[in-house]
């Protein structure tokens, strides 16, 4: 679908990004109609931003509740089958196309699309448990993918509408659910629709919005460009199909380079890649536990080998500290998706909107000024002592590395400065603002390398900031809570037999899916969420509100450290 914005000024863009949407108009056959007990509903629905498709599926007996889920990040851009396999978009909602690449380095023309097909839980396990307890499940496609948090919240809202003007019968609540920027649209919905809304589930969402998520992966993108890969445009991608060769470029890089770190362990500037690129994804706050590498097993082969005799045979990891280093590598590579092709659509969008020529900068998160060094933590740099790589002819890498980056602080040429006018533009999006709006229950893993659980903990504290400041008399009735799901404590990360490097179906089966990973949870951590929310909701006491939020807390996986705070989001934008 075309996207296309009149040309206005900067004020007048942001206030047209806070949407005001009309009726629905629905395109589906009889949706008019109260969707029937245990049949499934589906329609179009328009609005000023476009077409979004919509689906509601009924239980064979309803309990009264209609939970709209809002589905999370699909990238909008073609991508080669050289890029989509590895980064795993070529399944579930991503479909094969016939694509004429743009990049014929890529290889074929066939290449995979996100589509904007509709979906009402985070998998079919979870929607076919949450029907046998009678809960009605709706959601909305979007009219774009990318960071579509306008079109989602439309699609959002004139759901609401549909189902409240009798699509669904005897309803009597509607919650909003959905996973990382699917949470951020239901946190939206329920903080512009209190009266319509009952509750809010947002699951690992990135709750501090696009500006934050992107000036992290600027962190991770500009070390690369410092340290490892000079040659990379990292953003202000050129507008047309010149910026998508950009940006396919880009991650094809990425994703070489981490491919053959095993053999080529040092970077063109003489530092240790895997340092390198540890040193970026800490200063971004990425964990360094993967679903593979639990940041803390040794292969079993340096007790049966001795350590030299390890080493020289290829074993790894070697320690917790070459594990961490390990375990970065591989969640830098799944960042990278965002931080590349995110960054490219969003900035195709600040073009559309803005009416930018071709040749103006479209960038929007500046580091120009950032001192990278001090986001590094004093704990963050002891975790260097001991990783992988580590053979250089620098004496001294960490700070050798730090002192490179910090370098170029004030430059507008070394450095990416930022087009105020794309800058508002991104501001202007849809996105929660930590106000306490309706009972909100929040939860995310404890190590996600795409959204920092730290979205979690700041998003959390504005809103008691923000209840308590509305409801000094009424504490105890504070119908909010963050939980974070964790691993096994002692480690996930398995061998086989003789194996030199961990088995990766192995320690994945070991980890089952609970504390690491984007939006990875277990069935029994999700349903357990939803039932925590309606009691909460349903809470008429203090003493009520306790009870619901033990119903999370028993949970297998759920941390039971009812005052754990994650580590602070970093502020590149601050670190000055």
């Amino acid at each position: 679908m075309k996207f296309t914005f009149m040309r206005r000024g900067v004020a007048a863009i942001a206030a047209a990004s806070l949407i005001t949407i009309g009726a629905p108009v629905v395109t589906a056959a009889n949706a008019a109609d109260a969707c029937a007990l245990g049949a499934t509903c589906e329609g179009a629905l328009s609005g000023p931003l476009g077409d979004s498709p919509y689906t509601i599926q009924m239980p064979e007996k309803f309990n009264g509740t209609v939970l709209l889920y809002s589905h999370g990040y699909r990238i909008g851009t073609p991508l080669p089958a050289a890029l989509a396999t590895p980064l795993g978009l070529n399944t579930g909602a991503y479909k094969q196309i016939s694509y004429p690449a743009f990049a014929p380095a890529f290889g074929s023309d066939v290449a995979y699309l996100a589509s904007n097909e509709a979906a009402i839980a985070p998998n079919p396990t979870v929607a076919a448990n949450l029907l046998a307890q009678g809960y009605a499940l709706a959601g909305a496609g979007y009219a774009r993918q990318g960071w579509a948090s306008a079109e989602g919240v439309e699609a959002g809202e004139n759901l609401i509408k549909l189902i409240n003007a009798g699509a669904v019968s005897n309803k009597k609540k509607i919650m909003v659910w959905g996973d990382s920027l699917g949470g951020l649209i239901s946190q939206t919905l329920a903080e512009r629709n209190p009266g319509k809304i009952a509750g809010s589930l947002p699951s690992c969402g990135v709750l501090e919005g696009p500006l934050q998520a992107y000036s992290s992966a600027m962190t991770v993108l500009y070390t690369w460009k410092a340290l490892i890969a000079p040659n990379l445009k990292v953003a202000n991608y050129s507008a047309g199909p010149a910026g998508y060769v950009e940006a396919l470029t880009d991650l094809g890089t990425v994703l070489t380079i981490l491919g053959g770190a095993a053999t080529t362990p040092v970077t063109p500037a003489g530092f240790p890649l895997a340092q390198a690129n540890l040193l970026g994804g800490l200063m971004a706050g990425l964990p360094t536990k993967s679903n593979v590498y639990d940041g803390q097993t040794q292969n079993p082969a340096f007790a049966q080998l001795g350590t030299l005799a390890a080493l020289g045979g290829g074993y790894q990891p070697a320690s917790s500290g070459a594990s961490s280093a390990v375990a970065m590598l591989q969640n830098v590579g799944g960042a990278a998706a965002l931080g590349i092709l995110g960054r490219y659509e969003m900035e195709q969008r600040v073009r559309t909107i803005g009416g930018l020529a071709a040749t103006d900068n479209a960038n929007f998160s500046d580091n120009v000024n950032v001192v990278y060094s001090k986001l590094l933590s004093d704990e963050q740099r002891g975790e260097f002592g001991d990783t992988l790589n580590a053979t250089t002819v620098i004496t001294d890498p960490l700070n050798s590395m730090l002192a490179r980056l910090d370098s170029t602080v004030g430059s507008t040429t070394a450095r990416y400065p930022a087009n105020p006018t794309a800058v508002a533009i991104v501001n202007a999006l849809p996105a929660p603002k930590g106000i306490y709006s309706v009972p909100t229950l929040m939860i995310t893993t404890t190590y996600d390398a795409i959204v920092p659980d730290g979205n979690t903990g700041e998003f959390f504290a504005s809103m008691a900031k923000s209840y308590n400041k509305m409801n000094k008399k009424k504490r105890g009735l504070f119908k909010a809570a963050a939980f974070y799901t964790i691993p096994p404590v002692d480690g996930w990360t398995k061998f086989a037999p003789g194996a030199k490097a961990p088995d990766a179906a192995l320690s994945i089966a070991a980890l089952g899916n609970s504390g690491v990973g984007h939006c990875v949870y277990t069935t029994e951590q999700l349903l357990g969420a939803v039932r925590g929310l309606n009691a909460m909701v349903n809470a008429k006491s203090a003493k009520q509100v306790t009870a619901a939020k033990r119903i999370v807390f028993a949970v297998p996986g759920v941390n039971k450290d009812r005052i754990y705070l994650p580590d602070p989001l970093k502020k590149p934008l601050r670190a000055r």
